[in-house]
């Protein structure tokens, strides 16, 4: 089986970078999303992060008309967001490329706004911003799409692939009714689990632990990237490399 990379969503609390990248290989990283990063804070994570282990979430001027709420946001105007092409978003993509370079990043994740759905318009403007603004060539790196809950798997998984980008999907939320083979067979060069755990305050479950990883065995063939998001992501994300080691896991 293909080594499946693994992590989480942004380092947990009171765990050192050193540690994180000791016992894990794959890291999505949201502080560019916020607001612009000086070199030299760049410079620390491509000292202690090994080359292909970061993926760099988007600038939210690229995806998202209003920005958060943070100190230093990234510059935008009305044009700005929703996959559309403007001038704040190009100054953005620019800095997000050299930002790519200088870590070495594995991967570019371009998260979709609050009620995106999956309407032709939206259709449309996804696949002009991917095919003339935000090109592999000029992000500098493979990109990956998260698409909005609206959006159903197989048909984002479908849409994904022809527009060349990689889908983001969470393969532990299902309708209770569906087996965990509801997830098999989507026809992608690549894959990207982005695991929520919606609802849990504590670990996830050994036995939906044991699903996802049926689930990568299924896709042994292709590249896979795991990112928890959830809860407990740094005792999930470790439990899962265990279960793939053929070790016990930690549930407490």
């Amino acid at each position: 089986m293909a080594e499946p990379r693994i992590g989480t969503v942004d380092i947990p609390e009171r765990i050192e970078r050193e540690r994180y990248f000791r016992e894990l290989d794959y890291l999505e990283l949201s502080a560019l999303f916020a607001g612009p990063l000086k070199p030299s804070l760049l410079a620390k994570w491509a000292a202690v992060a090994p080359k292909h282990s970061l993926g760099l979430v988007a600038p939210s001027v690229l995806t998202h008309r209003k920005p958060p709420k943070t100190a230093n946001p990234w510059p935008t105007d009305p044009n700005a967001g929703d996959f559309r092409d403007s001038a704040p978003g190009r100054a953005a993509l620019a800095q997000l490329a050299a930002a790519v370079k200088q870590v070495s990043a594995a991967c570019v994740v371009f998260q979709s706004p609050p009620l995106f759905a999956p309407s032709a318009a939206n259709r449309a403007q996804l696949e002009k911003f991917f095919a003339e603004v935000a090109t592999e060539e000029t992000v500098g790196a493979p990109r990956v799409w998260v698409p909005d809950g609206l959006w159903e798997e197989r048909t984002a998984a479908k849409f994904a692939t022809e527009i060349g980008v990689t889908v983001a999907i969470d393969p532990l939320v299902r309708d209770p009714n569906m087996p965990p083979e509801v997830h098999y067979d989507l026809g992608v060069p690549a894959l990207y689990f982005r695991i929520v755990g919606l609802g849990r305050t504590g670990p996830i479950r050994s036995e939906q632990l044991d699903d996802l990883v049926a689930l990568l065995e299924h896709y042994e063939d292709i590249p896979v990237t795991v990112a928890f998001q959830s809860a407990a992501r740094w005792k999930d994300a470790r439990n899962l490399k265990k279960l793939l080691e053929g070790a016990d896991v930690d549930e407490d």
